[in-house]
Parts: C-alpha cells; sequence; structure tokens
C-alpha cells in the first residue's frame, strides 16, 4: 500500500542511486487535493542505499508544475523484499490509467544517468504551491472545496488500496 508523502516536494537524490526508472508514456488527467484536476506525468523508481531499497510513485502536475509522491507505507525495505513491492507500485500507477514504459535508465552511462535524471520534473522544486493555487470567494465556494478535498482524499485512499 502506498500513502502520500506531504513533505516531499522534489527528489534531490543523486543519480547513482537510482537503480530502476519506469516512466509514463503519456500524461494522464487525475485531481489530486489542494490541486485542480489536470495532466499529469507519472514515474516509478527505486531508490537504493546499501541493502535497503525505497519505493517511490511520482505523479508530476503539469499545469501547477509540482510533484506529489507516493511511497510505501512502511518506508524503507530489504533490498530482497523490493521486486514485489515495485510490482505493486507498478500496478498502482497503472490502476490510474497509466501506461509505464522501462527507461533503460539503468543501461545508461554513469554521465548520461546524472543528465537524464536532472532533467526530470520530479527533480526540480515546484513552481507555484499548492496553497496558492485556490482562492475561495464565497461560502458555497469553501463549502465545495471541503466536499471535494474529501471526496478526493477518500479516492486516493481508494486508489491505495487497490
Amino acid at each position: 500500500m502506498f500513502i502520500q508523502h506531504t513533505k516531499l516536494k522534489s527528489l534531490n537524490v543523486p543519480a547513482e542511486k537510482i537503480t530502476h526508472l519506469h516512466v509514463a508514456s503519456s500524461s494522464v488527467q487525475l485531481a489530486f487535493s489542494s490541486y485542480p484536476p489536470q495532466l499529469c506525468q507519472a514515474y516509478l523508481l527505486q531508490i537504493s542505499g546499501g541493502n535497503k531499497v525505497l519505493i517511490v510513485v511520482a505523479f508530476y502536475l503539469e499545469e501547477s508544475q509540482s510533484s506529489i509522491f507516493f511511497v510505501p507505507k512502511f518506508g524503507e525495505l530489504p533490498a530482497e523484499e523490493a521486486a514485489a513491492v515495485y510490482e505493486e507500485g507498478y500496478n498502482f500507477v497503472e490502476s490510474m490509467g497509466f501506461v509505464l514504459t522501462e527507461s533503460d535508465y539503468h543501461l545508461l552511462s554513469e554521465q548520461k544517468k546524472k543528465s537524464y535524471w536532472a532533467a526530470l520534473p520530479i527533480c526540480k522544486l515546484p513552481k507555484v504551491q499548492p496553497d496558492k493555487l485556490s482562492t475561495v470567494t464565497t461560502k458555497e465556494d469553501e463549502e465545495l472545496r471541503k466536499l471535494r478535498l474529501c471526496s478526493l482524499e477518500s479516492l486516493g485512499r481508494m486508489f491505495a488500496s487497490l
């Protein structure tokens, strides 16, 4: 089960720590809490350090120019358990309508890995903060916003449980 990591805004990880990277072949429109519905790109990656591994699902929101990250509920895991959790992450992303493709990142030279990794939008800080995106003008708008947030959070939990 993957949960949203609300504190993480970008991936500041050295390129050599990324051992697997799948990228969505096209964008899909999604709605996340605190953001308007918009086209998103999806990434699934494995970050390795020592004998611990972290699987990360990342969504880049194109209009907001921000990233949202999901990690396994239990966080880092031993390397021998990584394949099963990576497969779970793969299914999680594809359940949202994305088609993931292998980037062959692990086959690139160290220099090409660095340039490829640095160019990904999930490695950059967001240009717009989510709390600055929405402005509430009336009491009715505020009620609708609260209902929308509740629905989106519920939908996110439902997708995460699949």
